[in-house]
């Protein structure tokens, strides 16, 4: 016997699935939103220095002193740096523990300033640089925190997408 027009399961299916493609926006939302959601400005920070940054090797010394090591060798960094009202920052993504994390160093007064901060921005470590002298630790937490804060709002005042 020969079959003539459409099977009944066909118009069936179709019959169902017409209605629910036409919802198409409206019943997404009933299983959650598709929307992009903004991701964390350590996130974007993290992005931006890896796709714009140049990679340079940076001296061990005072990221050493920070617990940032390469077995004494230069460690490998993606950087940015740029001119400021009152000297040059500098900002290096480094990945040498297979997380992201960030040193912020700008050079005033004969004298380098490099903070550690993780992905989160949470200081970790302050270190003094002299010009001519060996890295140490600031123990002077308020003047830390501040110049952190001030080298922190330089590059988030610079990120895109703000």
């Amino acid at each position: 016997m020969v079959q003539r027009g459409f099977p009944r399961r066909a118009v069936i299916v179709a019959a169902t699935a017409l209605p629910l493609g036409a919802c198409g926006k409206q019943m997404s939302n009933l299983f959650g939103k598709n929307d992009p959601k903004l991701l964390p400005r350590g996130d974007r920070m993290v992005r931006w220095i890896y796709n714009a940054g140049e990679e340079r090797m940076m001296a061990p010394d005072a990221l050493t002193v920070m617990g940032i090591s390469n077995e004494g060798r230069d460690i490998p960094v993606k950087l940015l740096g740029e001119y400021g009202p009152d000297g040059r920052y500098v900002i290096a993504l480094v990945s040498i523990r297979k997380v992201y994390e960030f040193v912020l160093h700008r050079f005033q007064n004969d004298v380098f300033i490099f903070h550690n901060c993780d992905k989160n921005f949470t200081r970790l470590a302050s270190v003094r640089y002299a010009k001519n002298g060996k890295p140490t630790f600031i123990t002077d937490a308020a003047f830390a925190d501040a110049d952190f804060q001030r080298q922190l709002a330089f590059w988030v005042d610079r990120m895109p997408g703000r």
